[in-house]
């Protein structure tokens, strides 16, 4: 007997815990997964039982599937994976007769000829008809294969069948529980930097990813925010049907190529007329839908999940097939930040005039109108000049606890530079010290806040410096505030270490 379709289901998204925060997520291979709970409402006759789970994510791992509320259990379970695919279908019908549909583009004329199936899926289309042997799709000619009909065993939805021994016929509500692989999210913040350049309104959504073949409908969906430690699992390439390998001479040069184009360029087009929702920080690919609820402004909600951090979606959604959806997940206003220009460098190297970079650093404390966990992601920071909302850059958040110290770089300054030369040598003989001079100009009609590291040898110390240096992460630091128009300058000398 087959179920169809569950009648509520559960999503909680875990990220893919090997991308980095300022790698955007792609929707063809998404490396995160999902943690999805179904419930099923099923008529069970008495007798040994194969129930089918029709509808489940294409992406499921077998054997992570929990199957509670039968009345006597489960004896084995299936992941059916003879899915319905261009693949399948070909290799069902290998060496039997199917029938090729033609187009000719000249004349519009269509005609069919019968053909048997030479090839699978892994050597191209090869057929052969009484006209010969051809390889299809290869010619840039409009044709397609027919099929007689369906062969048995193939399932048009992704399936997973269970088996048990019924005692006396019943109803039941089941649960089914289960991993799949191809999910993904990410947090995505917009910063509205005020015009002291000391605040900013911190606006944080969360951005779910669907790279499955099926769609949850009305799912209570949730995300994780966190690394949980799981295992890789070998899956089997033949869950998804795989893929049929093309095989044309000559390679790359066929019509098909230019009609494969011209279909893309006028998929894509449908962005060309109309306004990409804002703020969009996770730009739609062909095969994209991007939904935005911040006209109800529909908030996730936060949950502690043990160390992790739990986000969960107050309403139901419809999480779709292939798609990414946006959620709001906080919005805090004149949170206090600083402001400061950063750069790494050898001590014992000049460098011509290079720009320092724009970093934005706050600490994530109530007393910064923050205070909450901050989860990876990327961040657009824009400021209103002359009436006019304008980008002035875009950086990336590691996971951030309360408390955390979170610094984010988003852009380099042509106006606030540094340049390092070198003077003299003291001792010509062994040039055990050389002395240097580091200059930074601030041609803004602000003052900068500078943060030079400099990196030494372990047989190197620096001497004679003409201001006091700090220390950070190991390494010396000059802190300095350079005014609006004006130039500052570190000496120092570089010698060997006599250690």
């Amino acid at each position: 007997m087959t179920s169809e379709a569950p009648s509520s289901v559960s999503v909680t998204v875990y990220r893919n815990p090997d991308r980095a925060a300022d790698d955007g997520m792609n929707l063809n291979y998404l490396g995160g997964y999902a943690l999805i709970t179904e419930q099923r409402t099923v008529t069970l006759p008495a007798g040994e039982v194969d129930l089918r789970f029709e509808g489940v994510a294409g992406g499921i791992i077998p054997q992570s599937a929990i199957v509670t509320g039968l009345p006597d259990g489960v004896i084995e379970k299936n992941r059916d994976a003879a899915l319905l695919s261009p693949s399948a279908l070909l290799n069902a019908y290998l060496g039997r007769g199917v029938t090729i549909r033609r187009t000719s583009a000249a004349t519009g004329k269509t005609r069919e000829y019968e053909a048997q199936v030479r090839t699978d899926a892994s050597g191209g289309i090869v057929v052969q008809s009484a006209e010969g042997f051809e390889a299809l799709q290869c010619t840039g000619l409009n044709e397609m294969i027919v099929y007689p009909s369906i062969p048995e065993g193939l399932s048009a939805k992704p399936t997973l069948s269970v088996k048990s021994r019924v005692a006396k016929a019943t109803s039941a509500t089941v649960t089914l529980s289960y991993l799949a692989s191809g999910f993904d999210w990410q947090a995505n913040y917009v910063a509205d930097i005020a015009d002291d350049g000391r605040t900013m309104n911190l606006f944080s959504w969360v951005t779910l990813a669907n790279g499955d073949e099926t769609s949850f409908v009305d799912a209570r969906t949730q995300t994780v925010a966190g690394r949980p430690n799981r295992e890789d699992d070998d899956l089997d390439d033949a869950i998804a049907g795989g893929a049929i390998s093309l095989r044309c001479w000559p390679q790359g040069t066929t019509s098909d190529v230019a009609v494969q184009l011209f279909d893309r360029a006028r998929s894509e087009s449908r962005y060309m007329d109309k306004a990409m929702p804002v703020p969009m920080m996770v730009m739609a690919k062909q095969s994209d839908e991007i939904v935005m609820d911040a006209g109800s402004m529909m908030t996730a909600v936060q949950e502690d999940l043990g160390d992790l951090k739990l986000y969960r979606i107050p309403i139901p959604v419809t999480f779709a097939s292939q798609s990414q959806k946006q959620v709001a997940m906080f919005e805090k206003e004149a949170v206090a930040f600083e402001q400061v220009y950063p750069a790494k460098m050898r001590a014992d190297r000049a460098a011509e005039s290079r720009p320092l970079e724009t970093m934005i650093r706050f600490k994530n404390e109530e007393r910064n109108q923050l205070g909450l966990p901050l989860p990876a992601g990327n961040l657009v920071a824009f400021k209103t000049v002359q009436g006019a909302r304008l980008l002035v850059g875009e950086g990336s958040i590691d996971d951030k606890a309360i408390g955390e110290e979170a610094e984010i770089t988003i852009s380099e300054s042509p106006l606030v530079r540094y340049e390092v030369e070198q003077v003299d040598i003291e001792d010509r003989n062994n040039r055990s010290a050389r002395r240097f001079r580091l200059k930074i100009t601030n041609a803004s009609d602000q003052s900068a806040a500078v943060e030079i590291s400099i990196a030494v040898d372990d047989d190197q110390k620096l001497a004679k410096t003409s201001s006091r240096l700090s220390r950070k992460n190991g390494m010396p630091l000059w802190r300095v505030n350079v005014p609006a128009g004006s130039e500052q300058t570190l000496s120092y000398a570089v010698q060997r270490s006599e250690n």
